[in-house]
């Protein structure tokens, strides 16, 4: 069987059973298919990014990847969140280390008393 004997088939099928319909249901059909037809006629409009090949002609856009400039702000805002993050984050690191150091510094206890063994486990044992 060819395509064209099954497209005789199913239009016949089709007309069977459209000429059981009711005249209202009929033309809210006709209705629907209209309104699909001329929502495919209209270019459909992508909100997808669209990717540059190397000579610089885009696919599945208007504009080059790379010429959006919303998208250089946010990485440019997300690249400097991190880099602020990390220099806080080591500029912490680095009071905490100071503030050892002055306190180790300032204690009337040598240094060496806090390398003991001895006066660590006095130190954690509890008090009465």
């Amino acid at each position: 069987m060819n395509q064209t004997e099954t497209a005789k088939k199913i239009t016949a099928y089709l007309d069977v059973g459209t000429a059981q319909l009711k005249a209202g249901t009929a033309y809210k059909l006709q209705l629907a298919r209209q309104a699909a037809l001329a929502a495919a006629a209209e270019p459909q409009r992508s909100s997808e990014l669209a990717l540059a090949d190397g000579r610089g002609r885009s696919h599945g856009g208007g504009r080059p990847f790379f010429a959006n400039a919303r998208l250089w702000i946010g990485i440019l805002l997300i690249g400097g969140g991190f880099v602020f993050f990390q220099s806080w984050q080591n500029a912490q690191v680095q009071r905490d280390i100071e503030e050892t150091d002055a306190a180790l510094l300032t204690s009337e206890l040598p240094i060496e008393a806090y390398l003991d063994r001895g006066f660590q486990n006095w130190l954690q044992q509890p008090q009465p």
